[in-house]
């Protein structure tokens, strides 16, 4: 049975927020998807912060605001002069959600807020997928998603037992040793492991997968930095989630909570380009089969995380 002291579904206020940055052929795609999982809740929000972007992202946004309730957005910009490094950026972002969860009274009976990122990895959640979230015996803080044929965001994974370390970090050192190939696999790919929907909760320090729901109470507890004590990138989610394990709020991945097949699952291409979607097929065919589905989905995921 469900935890009783958390807000039923149909009870409860959820705002869809996140990051963006050269998104517009698909930004409309993937929020009309994300309101429409979030579907079962007394009330949608959603808040997209933006900054950088050369492409039309922006006007989407206008237009999304336009005919989605509730939804909003907030343009920094160019933020790359002053925040030259990518996680400093985007955590900078992140807080302004926070800041605006916290602080604007159109938020004020926000229950929970779904962060994703919009770049695609959330094409496939379903209303389904979410409901199953409240079902769950586990009395969770946050919980994170999965993807259907491997898991891969061990960047910002932390594990005591499965990865308990930077995993990028942990490549560099141990490539003078073991070679680069090697190194890749043992730090980065070996991890990448395939969760089996049924297996149940994880409990982690810290994880994402593209999508997480926290509390409000959890979402408030902490602040994004994106940068280490050596002043290196670190992935943004880290810090944040160090804070609230700090002050005791739970946080799991939640193996049926699907959002993609893999990282790099692309999105519809446009009528106009089918011929170009016809060639991607093509390679992903011929690359499926000279290094088999798994390990050829893996090169694709490292090429992201590089």
């Amino acid at each position: 049975m469900p935890p009783t002291n958390r807000k039923s579904i149909h009870d409860a206020e959820i705002l869809i927020a996140g990051p963006a940055r050269n998104i517009a052929a698909h930004i409309a795609h993937e929020i009309d998807g994300l309101y429409q999982a979030m579907c079962g809740f007394k009330c949608t929000h959603g808040l997209v912060v933006e900054s950088d972007s050369t492409d039309d992202t922006v006007q989407e946004l206008a237009a999304l605001k336009g005919r989605l309730p509730n939804f909003n957005y907030i343009s920094f910009g160019r933020l790359v002069d002053q925040i030259p490094m990518r996680t400093a950026r985007l955590a900078y972002v992140r807080n302004r959600i926070i800041t605006e969860v916290k602080t604007n009274p159109q938020y004020a009976k926000i229950d929970f807020i779904a962060m994703a990122d919009l770049d695609g990895i959330n094409r496939h959640i379903t209303v389904d997928a979410i409901s199953q979230c409240w079902d769950v015996s586990e009395n969770w803080d946050v919980i994170t998603a999965n993807q259907l044929n491997c898991y891969y965001d061990v960047w910002t994974l932390r594990h005591p037992d499965w990865s308990p370390v930077d995993c990028l970090e942990q490549m560099q050192k141990l490539e003078p040793i073991v070679g680069k190939l090697a190194a890749q696999n043992l730090a980065v790919q070996a991890k990448q492991v395939q969760l089996s929907a049924h297996q149940g909760m994880i409990e982690v320090d810290s994880a994402f997968g593209g999508l997480g729901i926290y509390s409000r109470a959890a979402f408030l507890a902490g602040r994004y930095r994106g940068v280490n004590a050596a002043d290196q990138e670190e992935s943004d989610h880290l810090a944040f989630h160090t804070d609230l394990r700090k002050q005791g709020y739970r946080i799991y991945i939640n193996p049926a909570l699907i959002n993609s097949a893999h990282h790099l699952d692309p999105p519809p291409p446009p009528l106009a380009k089918k011929h170009t979607f016809l060639i991607i097929r093509a390679i992903q065919w011929l690359g499926r089969l000279l290094f088999g589905h798994r390990r050829f989905n893996k090169y694709l995921d490292l090429l992201k995380i590089n």
